[in-house]
């Protein structure tokens, strides 16, 4: 994995402005992820995904996160800070975790595999889900076999409490899929948890971004001449200077 450079960052955004989240997270990580094909990129764990998203923002805007969240009690608008060092979790490594991913839980012996965008991307598009895509029908794709007492298992009619217990161990196996931050309203006090989603998060950054970055070459390109290829290979710093003196 690598950061991207002004140009890429762009051309990803571009071919990004007409897509669903999901497909502009997958953009995002393979653009970054050189090392991957296509379908390798959508295979990586909901959590690994993430991590990468997580490692590219930090390369390209920092590691400090400010974002807001409103109050479940009171609506209050309430602003939190993070960093994204904080949110990253030890995760299982990869020579593990082909043994971890067996469950025993109530006499049943579970073969599972971690969810990922596929599995996502699937359940959106059931016309029954409406777009949504439910934990629990999530947890039930990743269900490779089950057996119990030497028999396999029907994988529909797996009952609820081995569902959950698969559900744990997912958690545990893949924390970055779901970032929860704790937060306390000011107002009202009510302490609640706030699903942190770095994608939608990074692409809102990006966007703001890309755009500073057109007006800025839009200017740059009017009063020098400059091609847009030249104008992106300057630093920002150098970028920053001669659009000052643009501004005189």
């Amino acid at each position: 994995m690598r950061p991207l450079d002004a140009t890429e960052l762009l051309d990803v955004w571009e071919q990004g402005l007409n897509q669903p989240p999901l497909q502009r997270a997958l953009m995002l990580v393979a653009a970054a992820s050189p090392e991957l094909d296509a379908d390798a990129v959508a295979k990586l764990s909901i959590g690994t995904r993430d991590a990468r998203l997580l490692q590219l923002r930090e390369w390209m805007f920092g590691s400090r996160l400010l974002n807001m969240a409103q109050c479940p009690q009171c609506a209050e608008r309430v602003e939190w800070e993070g960093e994204t060092t904080d949110l990253r979790i030890q995760t299982i490594d990869d020579n593990r975790l082909a043994e971890a991913l067996n469950l025993e839980v109530d006499g049943y012996q579970l073969h599972f595999r971690l969810p990922d965008s596929g599995d996502i991307a699937a359940l959106m598009a059931l016309p029954q889900n409406g777009g949504s895509v439910s934990p629990m029908a999530l947890i039930k794709r990743c269900v490779i076999s089950a057996n119990r007492q030497g028999k396999t298992c029907d994988l529909a009619a797996l009952p609820q409490p081995v569902l959950d217990a698969l559900s744990q161990r997912i958690e545990q196996l893949d924390p970055l899929a779901e970032i929860a931050t704790e937060l306390t309203c000011p107002e009202c006090s009510h302490q609640w948890d706030v699903l942190f989603d770095i994608s939608t998060f990074l692409w809102v950054e990006i966007n703001s971004w890309a755009e500073r970055t057109l007006r800025s070459i839009h200017r740059l390109a009017g009063a020098y001449g400059w091609t847009e290829t030249e104008i992106l290979n300057l630093s920002p710093v150098r970028r920053q200077l001669y659009l000052g003196m643009v501004s005189r």
